[in-house]
C-alpha cells in the first residue's frame, strides 16, 4: 500500500517528525484490502484474530517510520498493523 500523506515518526529526514510523508493530504478515508501475505506471523495471526484475507479496510491513519510502518483502520481504531500485509484498492 503507498503511504503517501501518512505521520513520519522519525527523523529520517530533516525537520521531518510528525510532518505527512510525499504530500500535506491525509490518507484517511481510502481503501485497501487485507492480503493475509507479508510481515511477521504473528502480525498476521493479530490481523487475522479480526478480518479475512480480501477484506476491505478504510484508513483512519498511517504513521511512517525508519524500517517499518504501521496503518490504524476507522473499522479497529487504536490497533495498528503492518502495512506490507495490505493493498491499495484502485477503482
Amino acid at each position: 500500500m503507498r503511504l503517501n500523506g501518512g505521520i513520519l515518526t522519525c527523523g529520517c529526514m530533516e525537520d521531518a517528525v510528525n510532518k505527512r510523508y510525499m504530500t500535506n493530504k491525509s490518507p484517511k478515508g481510502r481503501k485497501v484490502i487485507f492480503l493475509n501475505k507479508n510481515g511477521y506471523s504473528f502480525e498476521r495471526e493479530q490481523a487475522n484474530n479480526l478480518f479475512a484475507e480480501g477484506t476491505e479496510l478504510t484508513i483512519k491513519e498511517i504513521y511512517v517510520g525508519n524500517s517499518t510502518s504501521k496503518v490504524e483502520f476507522e473499522e479497529h481504531p487504536n490497533v495498528s498493523f503492518n502495512t506490507v500485509m495490505f493493498a491499495d484498492i484502485i477503482y
